[in-house]
């Protein structure tokens, strides 16, 4: 969230509730529900999101969340193939790789290469070497060709109805470059740091 910008910084508050599959948080005998969080709560730092120790948030417990039942002073490192399935088709992180992608399109709007390496340099901290450069702007060519021909899956990438019914150029390749931003946000360097 905070390197695509969408990052709250307001302190302080209750708990919030962002995204979550529906379902997963009932409560068979308080009636209680989750209700998503909207505007800037939606996109709060994890120690506001609400823990309830019977239904944890899917997401964090995929990443090994501690059950809050004793302290847990440090957390275990930790590398399942599911982490990784969150982190590509998470709500909140296809938000943010959508909202990424648009902050990069729009400063450098029409340049394919140069939208993936200040992408790149933005998410990872350092110059993209030759290899992944060409990797990239092999999936961005990929992505791009396939949301040129199915401009429903544009619209449903992209959360916008509109795109659709009309195949617009600009569109596709926000689409594409939204794609390479999922990516990038889920490969090695990023997630650890390493």
């Amino acid at each position: 969230l905070a390197v695509s910008g969408l990052l709250s910084t307001k302190m302080y508050g209750p708990g919030v509730m962002p995204y979550q599959p529906a379902g997963v948080w009932k409560s068979p005998w308080s009636g209680d529900e989750w209700k998503q969080s909207e505007g800037e709560d939606e996109y709060r730092r994890s120690i506001y999101t609400f823990v309830k120790r019977t239904s944890s948030y899917p997401a964090a417990l995929t990443f090994d969340l501690a059950s809050r039942e004793s302290c847990a002073a440090r957390r275990t490192r930790t590398n399942t193939p599911l982490q990784a399935l969150v982190t590509l088709n998470d709500s909140a992180l296809v938000s943010a790789a959508r909202f990424l992608a648009d902050t990069i399109q729009n400063s450098v709007p029409g340049n394919a290469t140069l939208q993936i390496s200040k992408l790149y340099k933005r998410a990872i901290g350092s110059v993209i070497d030759a290899e992944t450069s060409r990797a990239l702007e092999k999936l961005y060519a990929q992505a791009l060709s396939y949301y040129s021909s199915h401009p429903a899956e544009t619209g449903k990438l992209l959360g916008k109805k509109t795109v659709q019914s009309k195949n617009e150029p600009a569109w596709n390749e926000r689409a594409a470059l939204t794609l390479v931003a999922n990516a990038v946000l889920n490969l090695d360097e990023f997630v650890t740091k390493s």
